[in-house]
């Protein structure tokens, strides 16, 4: 999975665009346990283009955050951010009920409006990040 290199070279480490602090659920310590039980409850799934929701909580609304990632469900909608130690263009997957994909989604990318690219059980988009500049997004 995602491990810090063995380096103490800054730009070697921040090469690999994810660190131990940045998501401590690779930390298998009892006190991450919260932290990892509710990334799975949340459908969290990280991949090397970015990351997939697949949100199947039954609460109207609820917040995940994590100093990689944000994921907000209201009655509006839903939002969220990634911010990976390393700038890049990233792929965000949400999976959503056929109910949710009947809607008309409005999506927003760092303030933009933008389509989405519709899948069979949800939707795909791109964005860019820089460290201390997250990807955020908006689907109303």
């Amino acid at each position: 999975m995602f491990s810090e290199p063995n380096s103490s070279d800054p730009k070697a480490r921040a090469d690999s665009g994810l660190f131990w602090t940045d998501f401590p659920v690779m930390n298998m310590h009892p006190h991450a346990w919260p932290l990892y039980s509710s990334a799975k409850l949340l459908g969290l799934e990280f991949n090397e283009s970015g990351v997939a929701f697949q949100p199947n909580l039954p609460l109207a609304e609820y917040e995940f955050t994590s100093p990689l990632l944000g994921f907000k469900k209201s009655a509006d909608g839903y939002s969220g951010w990634y911010a990976p130690a390393k700038a890049g263009s990233w792929e965000i997957e949400i999976k959503l009920s056929d109910s949710e994909l009947r809607r008309t989604l409005q999506l927003q990318v760092n303030g933009v409006a933008q389509h989405a690219t519709r899948l069979k059980h949800g939707i795909r988009f791109r964005g860019e990040s820089k460290p201390g500049e997250p990807l955020r997004w908006e689907i109303l």
